[in-house]
C-alpha cells in the first residue's frame, strides 16, 4: 500500500489506482493504493488493514465485552467515526490501521492502533507527505538516492533495535502505537493518546485467589475476541517452556477446541537447549509438539529477514522467523505468543532496588559503588556481577535519568563509550536521535517508568516489530494475549509485592524465584512448582556463527569499505570473540561479542538490502550469506 498527499489542495479517491500511481504527482490530491477494498458510505471512505477485536464505549472506556462484527468492519468503522469523532481509534482494540477520507472536511487521517509500529512508514519533504507500508516503496518510487541516517544507525548499534521513529534512512519515519496522522489543505499533523494508556494504581488488594481468577478470566476473554474475529481454522503457538507461553498455551487451550500446534527453536549440543522444558509442556496440553533447530547454517536466513522487516534488527529475530517460515509451510493461519510478560511484570526490577538505593546519594559514592562493582566482576565474573556493574555505571552520571531507557538498554550492544572507538568520528558525532514519545524518568516515577519506558520504548520497538513482521511476510496473523489493554491495565494495578518479592539481595541478584509473584501462582494451576521454568532468552551465537568463517571475515571486509567503522577496532571486535571462552551454563549477553556481531551483519545486510537497494534484486534473498557480503 502506498499513498500520497499534497498539501495545497482537497484530495480525492479513485477506483483506477494504478493509472494515478502512473502520473506521479502530476495530480495535487491524495491517493491510495492497496490490495485492500476501500469502503465508502456517503462521504466517508475507510481502508482496513488488520481486524478490530474489541471496542470500548466513548462514555465508558472501563467497560468489557463489547461486541464488533467480525465481517464488514469497514462500515462499522465509519459508524463508529461519525458517532465518536475524529480520535474515534482510541476506543478500538486489535491490531489494525485505518486510513478514513472524509469528503466533508477534506481530510485523510491514519490511525494506528495502540500496540505496533511495523506498518506505516512516512516521508515529508517540503511540498508533500507520502506514506507506506514499506520503506522500500518509498525509495523505489520517490527518492533516487536515499541517505543513511546516521544517528539511528547509532541508535541501532546501541541497543540491536531502533527506539525512535526515525529510521536508519533521512527523511523516512514510522508511525508509532497510539498515533493519529491527520492531513488536511493546512497541512500535516501527529496526535497520539498514549498518555490515556497506563494509569499505574497500584492500590492495596485483600484477596490474591480472587486476583488471579480476574487475571485468568480478562487472559482468556482477550483470546475469544481474537478468535471470534479471526476464525481460524489451524492455530500455532510459539513455546519455549518458560512462564509466558506455558501461560498462553495453558489458556488456549481451554478456549480452542481444535488441535493446537507448538513452535519451539531449540539450539542443538548447547546446554541452555528448552527444547525438554517446552515439549513437557507442550504434552501436557495435548499440543502437537514442533521443534525447530538453529544451527550454523541458519544464519543464510539472515538476508530474508531483513527483506521482511526493512530495518535492521536483534539476534533473537532470527529463530522466531525461521518458525515463521515453518508454521507457514505447515498451514498455519494464526501464531500466538507470550511476549510481553517480562515487561508488564517488572523485568528490571533488580535496576528499580539499585536505584532506590543511590537516588539520594552524591556522585562520589555512587561512583564508589560502581569501582565495588567492578572489583565484584574481577573477582568473580559472574554474569549477575557484569549486569550489576553495567547498571551502577548509567548512575555514575550527573543526569542519569535523561536517555535512561536507551542507555540500560545497550548491554548487549555497543554502549556510547564502545561506539567513540568503533566509528569513526564523522560518523559518531551525530546525535542519536530522540523519540517522538520518549516516556520520562524521575526520581519519583522511576520504577514504573521501567515498565511503561519498555513497553513503550523498547517492547514496541523491538520484538513486537520484528516478529509480528516475520510472521506477516509469511501471511501469519499473530496475537500476544498479554499485550492487549484490560491485562495491561490489570497488571499495573496491582500492589507491588503481588509483581515482584523477596529481600534486597534477591531483587539486585535478579532472582528468578521471588518475580511474577501473581503470574506464577496463576501458571500453577496449570503446572507443577518444578515445571514452572523461568529463564531469559539466549542464543548461543558462539555456536551459530564460529563456525562460519567464511562469513565472518566477509562481513569484517564489507564493514571496513562501509567507511562507517574504525579498522582497528573492528579487527580487536572479531579477534576477540574467536578467541572468548564460553562457559556451558553461561548467559552470554554482557561480556560476550556474539550480539554485537550479529548486530553488525544485520545492519550490514539492511545497507545491502535497502541503501544500496538490494532489493531490486529478487535474487537477494536467495543466495548464500557468503555471496551476499562479498557483492
Amino acid at each position: 500500500m502506498i499513498g500520497e498527499y499534497i498539501f495545497d489542495n482537497a484530495f480525492f479517491a479513485i477506483d483506477k489506482a494504478e493509472q494515478q500511481f502512473a502520473n506521479k504527482s502530476s495530480h495535487k490530491c491524495c491517493n491510495v493504493f492497496s490490495d485492500l477494498l476501500p469502503v465508502t458510505v456517503g462521504d466517508i471512505t475507510v481502508i482496513l488493514k488488520g481486524k478490530i477485536t474489541k471496542t470500548f464505549p466513548k462514555e465508558n472506556p472501563s467497560e468489557h465485552n463489547c461486541q464488533v462484527p467480525s465481517d464488514s468492519q469497514e462500515e462499522f468503522l465509519i459508524e463508529r467515526y461519525l458517532k465518536d469523532g475524529k480520535d474515534f481509534s482510541k476506543y478500538l482494540d486489535g491490531v489494525f490501521y485505518i486510513i478514513l477520507l472524509d469528503g466533508r472536511t477534506n481530510s485523510v487521517s491514519i490511525h494506528n492502533n495502540r500496540y505496533t509500529c511495523h506498518s506505516i512508514y512516512y516521508y515529508q519533504d517540503s511540498k508533500r507527505l507520502i506514506f507506506s507500508d514499506k520503506i522500500t516503496t518509498i525509495i523505489k518510487h520517490f527518492l533516487k538516492s536515499p541517505r543513511p541516517h546516521m544517528g539511528a544507525v547509532r541508535s541501532f548499534l546501541s541497543n540491536g533495535f531502533t527506539i525512535a521513529d526515525q529510521t536508519q534512512i533521512e527523511g523516512i519515519k514510522k508511525l508509532l502505537p497510539t498515533y493519529i496522522c491527520e492531513m488536511t489543505a493546512e497541512g500535516f499533523e501527529l496526535n497520539d493518546y498514549w498518555d490515556e494508556e497506563i494509569h499505574f494504581n497500584r492500590s492495596p488488594k485483600k484477596n490474591m485467589e480472587e486476583s488471579i481468577d480476574q487475571y485468568i478470566n480478562l487472559y482468556k476473554q482477550g483470546l475469544n475476541n481474537y478468535l471470534d474475529v479471526h476464525a481460524p481454522k489451524k492455530v500455532a503457538t510459539l513455546l519455549s517452556g518458560g512462564n509466558d507461553t506455558s501461560f498462553v498455551l495453558a489458556n488456549l487451550s481451554e478456549v480452542y477446541d481444535k488441535d493446537i500446534h507448538a513452535y519451539t527453536a531449540t539450539f542443538p549440543g548447547w546446554a541452555w537447549n528448552e527444547e525438554s522444558f517446552a515439549k513437557n509442556i507442550s504434552e501436557k496440553f495435548g499440543a502437537k509438539f514442533h521443534p525447530i533447530p538453529f544451527e550454523a547454517k541458519d544464519i543464510d536466513e539472515v538476508s530474508e529477514l531483513i527483506a521482511a522487516n526493512e530495518e535492521p534488527v536483534v539476534g533473537s529475530s532470527l529463530p522466531l522467523h525461521m518458525i515463521a517460515k515453518k508454521a507457514k509451510q505447515d498451514g498455519h493461519e494464526v501464531m500466538f505468543g507470550g511476549d510481553g510478560g517480562d515487561t508488564l511484570w517488572g523485568e528490571y526490577y533488580p535496576v528499580a532496588e539499585y536505584h532506590r538505593y543511590v537516588k539520594n546519594l552524591p556522585k562520589s559514592l555512587r561512583s564508589l559503588a560502581h569501582k565495588v562493582s567492578k572489583g565484584l566482576v574481577k573477582l568473580t565474573d559472574w554474569e549477575r556481577f557484569w549486569e550489576l556493574e553495567h547498571v551502577s555505571k548509567l548512575f555514575v552520571e550527573d543526569n542519569y535519568y535523561e536517555d535512561f531507557m536507551r542507555k540500560l538498554c545497550t548491554y548487549r550492544h555497543f554502549s556510547d563509550s564502545y561506539q567513540k572507538e568503533l566509528l569513526r568520528p564523522e560518523v559518531f558525532n551525530n546525535p542519536i536521535p530522540k523519540s517522538s514519545k520518549e516516556i520520562p524518568f524521575t526520581k519519583e516515577n522511576f520504577r514504573d517508568a521501567l515498565i511503561e519506558g519498555k513497553l513503550f520504548n523498547a517492547f514496541y520497538t523491538y520484538q513486537s516489530f520484528h516478529t509480528y513482521n516475520s510472521m506477516e511476510y509469511f501471511g501469519l496473523d499473530l496475537c500476544f494475549p498479554t499485550i492487549q489493554k484490560d491485562v495491561i491495565q490489570f497488571i499495573t494495578d496491582l500492589p507491588y509485592q503481588w509483581v515482584n518479592g523477596g529481600t534486597t539481595f534477591h531483587r539486585l541478584m535478579n532472582h528468578k524465584s521471588i518475580n511474577r509473584r501473581l503470574h506464577k501462582k496463576a501458571l500453577a494451576r496449570h503446572l507443577r512448582q518444578d515445571e514452572i521454568y523461568n529463564r531469559s532468552f539466549d542464543i548461543p551465537w558462539y555456536n551459530i556463527l564460529r563456525p562460519r568463517e567464511d562469513v565472518l571475515e566477509a562481513l569484517k571486509e564489507r564493514l571496513k569499505s562501509r567507511g562507517w567503522f574504525e579498522e582497528e577496532a573492528l579487527d580487536e571486535l572479531f579477534e576477540g570473540f574467536k578467541q572468548q571462552e564460553a562457559k556451558e551454563y553461561e548467559l552470554l549477553e554482557l561480556k560476550h561479542h556474539g550480539y554485537r556481531i550479529f548486530t553488525l551483519l544485520s545492519l550490514e545486510i539492511w545497507c545491502l538490502y535497502v541503501l544500496d537497494k538490494g532489493f531490486m534484486d529478487e535474487n537477494f534473498t536467495k543466495r548464500p550469506l557468503e555471496e551476499v557480503l562479498k557483492g
